[in-house]
């Protein structure tokens, strides 16, 4: 698969900004991996609140976000093995790359980081809208980067845009109450401090 016959201009154009910004490196570079970081801390805030409001469906969609990122996780490095797109630093030699230039063998379709950023911020809006703003914003800003950087092609960004999406937002009508099940059975577990706030019974029964 040939990336720069799809968006090579794109690409090369903000490459171009890239270089004109020497300034901006560094904060991309710490904020290309950062941005994870952080996504995982709006996660641990969505634990808390469906915790604090015992609120199984808000513990169950933080549930599948989890699963559902591990899933398309999944696929992207699937679609990497099928496409196998060079990355833009080896078929555009001639046009200055901010990151190094990673294996040969490390594909650049679909972007893994956006990938991750994506299916967390889709998992998180099911959890909590102001929690899933917050982390859509943090995941356009990963795919950026990952552009900035040089690591990817926009069309790389964009599928894993849709991919992260699509898994979660699809996948979530299929699980939930199951999911919900499940949650609920846990409560009556030792694990049931884990799942809510709110005090337990003195029956230590499953439901029916």
């Amino acid at each position: 698969m040939n990336g720069a016959s799809i968006d090579g201009s794109w690409f090369t154009a903000v490459a171009g900004f890239a270089q004109r910004t020497g300034w901006l490196h560094p904060l991309m570079s710490a904020y290309t991996n950062l941005s994870i970081l952080l996504l995982a801390a709006l996660a641990l805030a969505g634990w808390w609140y469906a915790r604090r409001r015992a609120d199984p469906r808000a513990m169950s969609a933080l549930a599948w976000t989890g699963i559902g990122t591990a899933l398309t996780v999944a696929a992207g490095l699937a679609s990497k093995q099928l496409f196998t797109e060079p990355r833009p630093c080896r078929a555009l030699p001639r046009v200055h790359i901010v990151a190094a230039c990673p294996a040969a063998t490390d594909y650049a379709f679909p972007s893994d980081h956006t990938l991750i950023a994506v299916a967390l911020a889709a998992g998180l809006w099911l959890v909590e809208r102001r929690l899933g703003a917050v982390a859509a914003l943090l995941a356009l800003g990963e795919g950026f980067s990952r552009i900035y950087l040089g690591e990817h092609y926009p069309h790389d960004v964009a599928a894993s845009l849709l991919l992260g999406t699509a898994v979660i937002a699809a996948g979530w009508p299929l699980v939930q109450l199951r999911l919900a099940a499940v949650m609920t059975r846990l409560e009556h577990t030792p694990v049931r401090a884990l799942l809510t706030a709110a005090p337990g019974t003195d029956r230590g029964d499953l439901p029916a």
